[in-house]
């Protein structure tokens, strides 16, 4: 059986360099070999862990979030819970308890493409009554709120080095290695929506695909809200090159380079908020709420007193109120 690296290698010889989102995708999502596709490791010991497992305040502010939206639209029938990208479950099982706990009726629905994930999250629900679907296109529009957590950053990305396009080829030794090749107009006015003013040479991670997925994302929701939180921030506070404009990781810590052993490392790209706002808003969404996720969970009452005598849990909701971190909640009303 031939390796992931190979089959790629044997498709850039077949049709030519590939875009680096082209190779992220495969390095992520191949069937047979993606990352995500085989069921990553997730949580304490795994790949990576997310916040919305750190603690219990994570959840408790999405089930409250979804429970006012079910309030303001008047308790309609047939309110969609949505969540994109469940990971393990183990979220989506913390606000299906939350709002069976409030009375909240509402189906709950779990948008996801891996396998290997949808597979651990049927046992993370077992008892509960939920459905899944591959893509929020797939679903008809219903009243209803729609979450997701750390799912953005895994969009594959197209590669900048102003004002070239960086594209994935392989040298006669059947290596993965990068290449240039002018960007297409389209990609460079996508970066200078954010940054007017890129510099020579800089590189730059962009999004094309966060677009359409975000109009699909939208088109689910007939009336209610969306929440979307994520590691980025807008604009310049994307693109100033203080992180690399992609990242991997091992076993939860720094991985190698992105074109190293395709499948085997998480790969990541901050997201740019101001792109969200502005797709968001194309589809009929409009932002309510764009804030560093420390504000938002204080928002919801959430904080922590002197170090002094605190528990292990006073400890972990410490470190998701920490304002160092560089996750921002979106949150936007069709």
């Amino acid at each position: 059986m031939t390796s992931l690296r190979e089959r790629l290698v044997g498709r850039i010889r077949a049709d030519g360099p590939l875009t680096f989102a082209q190779y992220m995708e495969a390095a992520l999502f191949d069937a047979e070999a993606g990352f995500y596709a085989r069921g990553p490791g997730i949580g304490q010991g795994g790949h990576f862990a997310t916040a919305a497992m750190a603690h219990p305040a994570f959840a408790a502010a999405v089930v409250a979030e979804a429970a006012a939206t079910w309030e303001d639209l008047g308790r309609p029938a047939g309110f969609r819970v949505t969540e994109a990208g469940p990971g393990t479950g183990g979220l989506a099982r913390r606000v299906a308890d939350g709002l069976a706990a409030l009375a909240v009726p509402c189906e709950l629905v779990l948008v996801e493409r891996s396998a290997g994930l949808a597979a651990r999250q049927r046992e993370a629900l077992a008892g509960l009554p939920a459905r899944w679907v591959q893509h929020p296109g797939e679903l008809a529009p219903a009243p209803g709120f729609l979450y997701a957590n750390e799912v953005l950053d895994a969009l594959p990305v197209r590669l900048l080095e102003w004002p070239d396009e960086v594209l994935v080829d392989a040298d006669p030794d059947g290596r993965l290695v990068e290449a240039r090749a002018p960007a297409d107009p389209a990609l460079q006015r996508l970066l200078l929506d954010s940054l007017p003013e890129p510099r020579p040479g800089g590189r730059y991670a962009l999004r094309p695909s966060l677009d359409p997925l975000v109009q699909a994302l939208a088109g689910s929701v007939a009336a209610g809200r969306l929440l979307l939180i994520d590691y980025g921030g807008t604009g310049a506070e994307v693109h100033d090159g203080r992180r690399p404009p992609v990242r991997t990781y091992i076993g939860g810590q720094p991985g190698g380079d992105p074109l190293q052993a395709p499948g085997t490392q998480d790969m990541t790209a901050d997201v740019d908020f101001g792109q969200l706002a502005r797709a968001a808003e194309a589809a009929g969404v409009s932002t309510e709420l764009l804030a560093p996720q420390p504000d938002w969970l204080a928002g919801h009452g959430f904080g922590v007193g002197p170090a002094e005598g605190r528990t292990e849990e006073d400890w972990a909701l410490a470190g998701l109120l920490d304002e160092r971190l560089p996750f921002v909640v979106w949150r936007g009303r069709r």
